[in-house]
């Protein structure tokens, strides 16, 4: 952990050379706690973004990581105020609630900070130690230079918001409607229709096409050779698209690969639907969704992502699971069928 700090308070330095000890110590202090101090009504976010958007450049600046899976979110002139700012408020308040830093963990980039050959920094750490640590504000400084208006947001937050934007129109001008998720393994998916659950206007449930796995003797012998036949697609058109379509209750029941069993089955309120999962814009469904959003990544972050991910069984995964998925790809052109096409390259850095 120290060494990452470390090379991202380098690299704010390098980016921002008019910083003072005091705006390191702001840094540390948003990559443990993000924004958690700030405790805000949505009303008292969304106004303060739009004057923010008014003061600031028009210039788009990327989102700025800075550790904890954390980034600094820029507000430009350029955002649009009917969807991205709400959307924006929305992730603001959901980083809020998710902070969880620790005094120890602080103390630890306050370390790494101490190394950094800036004039006045150790006695200017020292004293704000003593102080207790509390949030502080960038130097006059580094406001002058640089004008900063952003928001501490989860970095996944502030990457997704674009391909969020077209979801959260949707849900603003149609309920029910069901939007599909599919993609490469590895390229995001789950994280995606999480961050669409949490942040879009309305109500969102999320359904996962890995609860809908046929039992291995309900498969043909040739389902390896047959896209999505290892999937249950005839439940799920009934059991999730034909009621989330109709705007019914879903009583979603997972099949469960570890014990062979259906688990009890789950009800899902009324709203939104997004379904995330490889195969759900098979042919047989692509026609029942109002939005279809296709998730890649390039092949060497992929890999990385999935040794990560899946360990040992990397390799039984990569020869069987991911050359299923490509064949399935290509088979049904999944990805030239989406109507959005989200690339995740670098997205988690």
């Amino acid at each position: 952990m120290s060494g990452d700090f470390l090379e991202i308070a380098r690299e704010h330095w390098a980016r921002y050379p008019l910083m003072e000890p005091r705006d390191f110590a702001k840094l540390a202090y948003q990559s443990e706690f993000g924004p958690a101090h700030m405790a805000q009504s949505p009303d008292k976010v969304l106004a303060a973004l739009l004057a923010e958007r008014k003061e600031a450049g028009m210039e788009a600046l990327p989102p700025e990581p800075i550790g904890g899976g954390l980034c600094r979110f820029h507000i430009t002139g350029g955002l649009s105020t009917l969807w991205e700012l709400p959307l924006a408020g929305r992730m603001f308040r959901r980083t809020m609630a998710l902070g969880s830093g620790t005094a120890e963990g602080l103390s630890e980039k306050l370390e790494v900070l101490a190394s950094l050959p800036v004039p006045g920094m150790g006695e200017s750490l020292e004293r704000w130690r003593r102080e207790g640590c509390p949030p502080v504000s960038h130097s006059e400084a580094f406001r002058s230079a640089y004008n900063p208006h952003y928001r501490v947001l989860r970095l996944d937050y502030a990457r997704y918001l674009p391909a969020l934007v077209p979801l959260e129109k949707l849900a603003r001008e149609k309920t029910p409607a069901v939007i599909a998720i599919d993609g490469r393994c590895g390229s995001g998916k789950t994280s995606f229709a999480a961050a669409a659950s949490e942040s879009l206007v309305c109500s969102s449930n999320v359904v996962h096409m890995d609860d809908f796995y046929l039992p291995p003797e309900r498969r043909a012998e040739n389902w390896m050779d047959v896209p999505a036949g290892n999937m249950d697609l005839e439940r799920f058109r009934e059991e999730v698209l034909g009621p989330a379509r109709a705007g019914e209750t879903i009583l979603c029941r997972a099949y469960d690969c570890q014990t062979g069993q259906m688990r009890e089955a789950e009800p899902l309120e009324e709203g939104l639907t997004i379904v995330e999962g490889t195969y759900s814009q098979h042919p047989t469904l692509a026609g029942c969704y109002d939005l279809k959003v296709f998730l890649t990544c390039e092949r060497e972050e992929q890999t990385r992502r999935l040794r990560a991910r899946e360990g040992d069984y990397f390799p039984t995964f990569d020869r069987v699971w991911r050359a299923l998925e490509e064949r399935y790809f290509a088979a049904c052109g999944t990805e030239r069928g989406a109507d959005l096409v989200v690339d995740t390259t670098g997205f988690f850095d």
